[in-house]
């Protein structure tokens, strides 16, 4: 096959040397993920999120006000994203793309500039792309994906400080990039421990540096920590963001089942490309200290998958800088580019194939997972709480999706019941009440039980509530759609 003939397929067209090609790759993840944007439903999480959102912009101080374990620089992201467009679930997908566009373009830019690879080309972005592509919660603005940004930044300070190219405001820029990554989502601790391992291991940093880039670290963090100090909220913030995050996490969104359909091809083609890079012998001295980084950073997401809260699909973002990386150099070790064209073409049919499947339903896989349940849906007390101000004890987050407001700070329901259980009887009342009395709710569904045992001592729900049933109480001049 002659040059131009090669020009016209898939990693040709990559090949060549012309920043243009990034604008081409962003039109199609544009189209690849058109038919998600126009015919998806809100997903639990976004649903979650952009309540949490509007939940701030009425006034409640996060920790504090609204019970639940999102980072704190994410909720002021979905905070702005509902401030300035409301529960849009569209912006989300749309703002995915942009930062993924920023994404792929910074990571082919890293490569390049710091010769990972024996060839200067547009792959990298093309397969950073694909892997973005993996499962269609990928497509939304999640605290995962935002944080992966800082995360890379990171990366591309690792890769200057082995070249010795590091100065000291660069050194603090990297730790203050990883506090960012890490108060968007705090599983990417595991990161601020890679980035010191690679410098340890593959660098002579002195300790005055380790010093500074520690002290970036914290710098964000403690202008966090003064506000929240500030407003009343810092020892929430401590127990509910880091405490439950780290030791007392939410049940799995879905089984470990669907997450294998949805990683065992990404996975084994992951492995067989380590394998080859690491056999390989064609490399400098250099360019084994860059795979040496890439692996100690998929070593980072997989302790950040770990501890992450739900173990959701979008949680397996973290992986993709690694799994890019190493793909890449696969493809690159194939002799013949025609093999490479047709591999990286048989790549990206298998990823979109298999994930538009899960999508739209139409094969076995679907039925062989549980991903109906990443999607936010109607339950029985939908248009009972419709149009109204409502607690829900214990129920799933996006059943607020139909009310008013959250008319409560008890707001995640494992977190919730987890701080209500260390209380004894007599303090559930007294903050049960002091709730109510707050909130002045229309609609209380209390899946705990708890009203129930305290009915007694909580002399507001005989007075001004209704028990429609055994979980169900209504205030007396709301007007209950049946």
């Amino acid at each position: 096959m002659n040059f131009k003939q090669n020009q016209r397929l898939l990693l040709g067209f990559f090949r060549i040397n012309d920043p243009y090609r990034l604008l081409i790759l962003f039109l199609a993840v544009l189209l690849l993920r058109l038919p998600y944007m126009i015919g998806s439903d809100a997903l639990v999480y976004e649903t979650n999120w952009l309540l949490i959102g509007e939940a701030l912009n009425s006034g409640n101080i996060l920790y504090k006000d609204i019970i639940t374990p999102i980072a704190p620089l994410a909720a002021g992201i979905y905070m702005m994203v509902e401030f300035l467009f409301g529960k849009s679930v569209l912006v989300l997908h749309i703002l995915s793309i942009l930062l993924v566009t920023y994404q792929f373009s910074l990571f082919n830019n890293i490569m390049l500039r710091n010769k990972a690879y024996n060839e200067n080309s547009y792959i990298p972005a093309l397969i950073y792309a694909l892997m973005m592509s993996i499962f269609y919660d990928f497509f939304t603005l999640s605290p995962a994906l935002i944080s992966l940004t800082f995360i890379l930044l990171v990366l591309d300070n690792i890769y200057l400080r082995i070249e010795n190219k590091l100065q000291d405001a660069t050194i603090l820029k990297t730790g203050i990039f990883m506090g960012f990554a890490v108060l968007f989502y705090l599983p990417s601790i595991f990161f601020l421990i890679a980035t010191i391992l690679s410098f340890a291991l593959l660098t002579s940093l002195v300790l005055r540096r380790y010093l500074l880039f520690l002290y970036g670290f914290i710098f964000p963090a403690l202008i966090v920590s003064i506000f929240f100090y500030w407003k009343g909220g810092l020892e929430a913030l401590y127990n509910q963001w880091i405490l439950f995050n780290i030791f007392d996490k939410a049940e799995p969104v879905i089984d470990l089942q669907s997450i294998l359909i949805i990683s065992v091809f990404p996975v084994i083609i992951f492995l067989f490309a380590l394998y080859k890079t690491f056999t390989a012998t064609r490399f400098t001295n250099y360019q084994l200290r860059v795979q040496q980084v890439m692996f100690i950073m998929f070593l980072a997401a997989f302790g950040s998958w770990w501890i992450s809260e739900q173990q959701a699909p979008f949680e397996l973002l973290l992986f993709v800088p690694s799994f890019a990386f190493f793909i890449v150099h696969f493809v690159f070790q194939f002799k013949r580019k025609i093999i490479a064209e047709a591999f990286a073409i048989t790549l990206t049919a298998l990823l979109v194939t298999i994930n538009f499947s899960i999508f739209y339903q139409n094969t076995r896989i679907h039925d062989i997972g549980n991903f109906n349940k990443l999607v936010s849906g109607e339950s029985l007390y939908t248009e009972l709480i419709r149009e109204k101000s409502a607690i829900i004890l214990g129920g799933h987050t996006d059943m607020y999706q139909s009310a008013t407001r959250i008319a409560t700070r008890f707001y995640h329901p494992k977190l919730s019941e987890s701080i209500l259980n260390d209380m004894s009887k007599k303090e559930q009342m007294i903050v049960l009440y002091d709730d109510i009395q707050q909130y002045q709710p229309e609609v209380i569904i209390d899946f705990l039980g708890l009203l129930k045992k305290g009915k007694v001592e909580l002399a507001v729900l005989k007075e001004d509530y209704q028990q429609k049933s055994e979980l169900l109480y209504v205030r007396n001049n709301a007007n209950l759609t049946e």
